[in-house]
């Protein structure tokens, strides 16, 4: 739906909430016609965030998951996260901002925390494996934390470009994996 895909497309530009006569604009349609579809603004960026998600899908994904030595999982880790990083910055800050406010974009934000977190354990098993329930429930929350869009945002600000934030994991993500 063109109204759907005007709300991400504007996010992406903007980075803010996009207005109805923006929205109306971009898509080509009237403001009446955005209203005719959805009941509010809320419930057109709810629908814009699930249609985003079906378009990003594929960068959700590790490739390989779990498979090959552990030099090698970790740069295929790495490199997921970074790209789906920096493909998502623009709804990501959005989507952290209307958690706050919009319950459906908190449980949305909370889902997939949860799927990255979840592919640590399943990416990361061989290592995880040996640690009691607990040990292996803390460390994959410490590393889902380290590779958090949140933490990679904070490197950013602090001056670290791509090459730099995964030279920062490369040297950290062994010793939690091997101690």
């Amino acid at each position: 739906m063109a109204v759907v895909d005007a709300v991400i497309d504007l996010l992406l530009e903007g980075g803010t909430p996009p207005t109805a006569d923006q929205i109306a604009e971009r898509a080509e349609v009237s403001v009446a016609s955005v209203f005719r579809y959805f009941t509010s603004l809320d419930e057109l960026r709810r629908a814009g965030v699930g249609r985003y998600f079906e378009r990003i899908e594929h960068l959700l994904t590790v490739p390989d998951l779990g498979v090959g030595s552990l030099a090698r999982r970790i740069d295929g880790f790495m490199a997921s996260r970074l790209e789906f990083y920096r493909v998502t910055e623009p709804i990501a800050h959005v989507a952290r901002h209307q958690a706050f406010v919009v319950d459906e974009m908190r449980d949305t934000l909370q889902q997939v925390r949860a799927t990255l977190a979840d592919q640590v354990s399943q990416h990361f098993a061989p290592e995880l494996d040996s640690l009691s329930s607990t040990a292996r429930k803390d460390r994959v929350a410490v590393i889902a934390a380290l590779t958090s869009f949140e933490a990679w945002h904070l490197m950013q600000q602090q001056g670290l470009d791509s090459a730099a934030i995964r030279r920062a994991w490369r040297a950290h993500l062994p010793l939690l994996l091997t101690t």
